[in-house]
């Protein structure tokens, strides 16, 4: 484990491990980021920010959740931005500086016209702020006052505005790293990525929560969480939406040379890895320590220090990417090859969760005997998969070429 190095780079700057704190709440206090740098985390970005002339104003409570409590999948907050404007963000850089000077401290910002970007970048910059990420893909909204309208709700749904933002960041730092934080919520990802590419940005983190609506109360009629009997459209964040962040990974990486931070739906080493192998430089975590508290970091690290060990990498960098040659066009797929579902008799418990599946939403391949032992009809199973994804024992069943 000695010969194992979780050093990266991002936007040029080193982290000492991947693991970088997402603008949440757990970042929105500097006493809390001292924790999570302590517990092992080597970068937090700072919860978004603006300039000290506006008023922000909570309405509470901001969070409600898709099957709260243990199994909870999905986090939802209507919050906006952080309370706190960027003068005192800045006071908080200057001490995180001081006693953490080899964590990355990251400044989370949101203007509403250049001005305020420009100024909102020379102030992190003037901190001592590591790098700057620029918030334009929030679904609560980050609009521009007096731009012309744009293609959606979010900068980050205009190339051209992308493009345009980026630009004016980039134009305004002297010597601090900009990246660009970005939506799923787009019809083209990769065009918003190279937008941002040719704004001058060292580098793109994805994927922002997505919009939606997580439930409604069915005694007041209320969507959630309910405010005083009301609510609004937020952002969803947590396990469920990581399918669409590593595909936005992927995508960004195919389209693009700077380098990409993922986010979404991060909880354990193996979904960093995944992340690393589809194209990132950086995790960044924020539902995930929201729900198992700042030591998640502790597994996240031994776990990807055992994979590369057992791998034969030697740390993360190996690792970038080596996926994507595996990821294909739908219709360059091998077709013509023979596969079957098979059963381990020997783990099967007869629970006949993947006959019912089979008959009702597979090809009707699986027979389920008097005693409970379920076999496969080979004239009828194409190896489809479904009845694997629902069986609740590991490697129970496999799909196997014949």
């Amino acid at each position: 484990m000695e010969n194992i190095h979780l050093e990266t780079e991002f936007c040029g700057v080193r982290f000492l491990n991947p693991f970088i704190l997402a603008a949440s709440p757990s970042t929105d206090s500097r006493e809390m980021v001292a924790r999570g740098f302590r517990a092992g985390w080597s970068g937090a970005v700072l919860k978004t920010t603006s300039v000290e002339s506006d008023v922000v104003e909570i309405a509470y409570p901001i969070m409600s959740s898709l099957y709260p409590g243990h199994q909870m999948v999905g986090l939802h907050n209507i919050d906006l931005i952080s309370d706190k404007r960027i003068d005192q963000i800045t006071s908080d850089v200057v001490w995180l500086k001081e006693r953490f000077p080899e964590h990355r401290v990251i400044v989370s910002i949101v203007g509403n016209n250049k001005e305020e970007w420009e100024y909102l970048i020379k102030r992190a910059e003037e901190a001592g702020a590591d790098l700057v990420e620029l918030s334009i893909s929030c679904p609560q909204g980050s609009m521009l006052e007096g731009e012309e309208e744009t293609d959606g709700e979010m900068i980050s749904q205009d190339a051209r505005l992308t493009e345009k933002v980026t630009r004016w960041a980039t134009d305004a730092a002297v010597k601090i790293p900009i990246y660009v934080k970005l939506s799923a919520a787009v019809t083209d990802l990769k065009s918003i990525a190279r937008a941002v590419e040719r704004g001058g940005a060292n580098g793109v983190c994805v994927m922002d929560s997505c919009e939606g609506i997580v439930g409604v109360d069915l005694k007041s009629l209320s969507p959630l969480p309910s405010v005083q009997g009301a609510s609004s459209r937020g952002g969803y964040t947590g396990k469920a939406i990581k399918p669409m962040a590593l595909r936005c990974v992927a995508d960004i990486a195919e389209a693009v040379k700077i380098p990409i931070s993922g986010v979404g739906g991060i909880y354990t080493w193996r979904d960093a890895v995944e992340f690393l192998l589809l194209g990132a430089t950086t995790v960044q975590v924020c539902t995930g320590v929201m729900h198992k508290g700042f030591d998640l970091v502790d597994d996240l690290q031994d776990g990807l220090k055992r994979w590369l060990l057992a791998s034969q990498f030697r740390s993360p960098s190996d690792i970038v990417g080596l996926s994507l040659n595996h990821l294909k066009n739908n219709d360059d797929l091998v077709r013509g090859v023979d596969v079957r579902s098979r059963i381990n008799d020997d783990l099967c418990i007869n629970c006949g969760l993947c006959y019912v599946a089979c008959r009702d939403g597979g090809h009707e391949a699986l027979l389920f005997s008097e005693d409970r032992k379920v076999t496969v009809d080979d004239d009828r199973c194409v190896g489809c998969g479904l009845c694997a994804q629902v069986c609740p024992v590991p490697d129970c069943i496999s799909i196997q070429v014949v």
